[in-house]
């Protein structure tokens, strides 16, 4: 059976991304180096197009980079990825019926709802659930109170120094920055107890909820900021 390769102006052309995305991944280490044809032409093989599935899926998700980059190398199957997927449009889907349902009541009482329910409509517009049933109930098995206060002490020290760096205008890049943010990463990952679909939820949170609220008050926005372009200068060295 013939495989199929795709140019890369072929590949955008079906996928929505551009050449300068495909080319950055490649750059990073995310995609491998691009097949020629005997005429020259850069091409890619169907295991990049799996590949490059994996990588639009998970930062759609909200995965850093450096954590999708281990995430590649660590498990081959798509299943899993597709499965988090679909959990997370399912939620979405729930979260946006629930407000369906509390904006066609706002309809049936204007012009004079009452404050509680416009704060019920504005809750559920700015704090969608960022977990799966399933992932909540792992979390709660392996949340207890101890262990809570020694991830949230650890994260409050790097915290504590990021804030300092971004007051002293630190380039992300610098060493010292980096090692902070790989603390971060290596806090947050035991903290999903190394289950990539609840770390992607964790970090979709802070997004979602803005990070002073999800965290309550431990990260600022200006923090997660800052550490998020850390993420993404250490996945491009990589």
């Amino acid at each position: 059976m013939e495989i199929r390769h795709w140019r890369i102006g072929e590949l955008t052309a079906v996928t929505g991304l551009t050449a300068r995305a495909l080319r950055h991944f490649e750059d990073i280490g995310l995609l491998p180096p691009i097949e020629r044809s005997a005429s020259g032409h850069r091409r890619h093989g169907e295991e990049d197009v799996r590949r490059l599935y994996r990588i639009v899926a998970m930062r759609e998700l909200g995965i850093p980079l450096p954590e999708i980059a281990r995430a590649l190398d660590e498990e081959p199957d798509l299943a899993p990825m597709v499965r988090e997927q679909l959990a997370r449009v399912e939620t979405r889907i729930a979260d946006a019926q629930r407000l369906r349902r509390l904006l066609a009541g706002l309809l049936r009482l204007a012009p004079l709802p009452s404050a509680g329910q416009l704060i019920e409509v504005m809750k559920s517009m700015t704090q969608s659930s960022a977990f799966t049933p399933e992932q909540l109930a792992r979390l709660r098995r392996r949340h207890d109170a101890d262990k809570l206060a020694t991830w949230r002490s650890a994260l409050a020290d790097v915290v504590e120094e990021l804030r300092a760096c971004v007051a002293e205008e630190v380039d992300p890049a610098d060493p010292r920055v980096q090692e902070l943010a790989g603390r971060w990463s290596a806090v947050a990952r035991d903290m999903a107890g190394g289950d990539l679909s609840v770390l992607s939820s964790m970090y979709a949170k802070l997004d979602a909820q803005g990070a002073a609220q999800a965290t309550k008050g431990l990260v600022d926005e200006e923090v997660w900021e800052y550490v998020k372009r850390a993420f993404a200068i250490a996945s491009a060295s990589r």
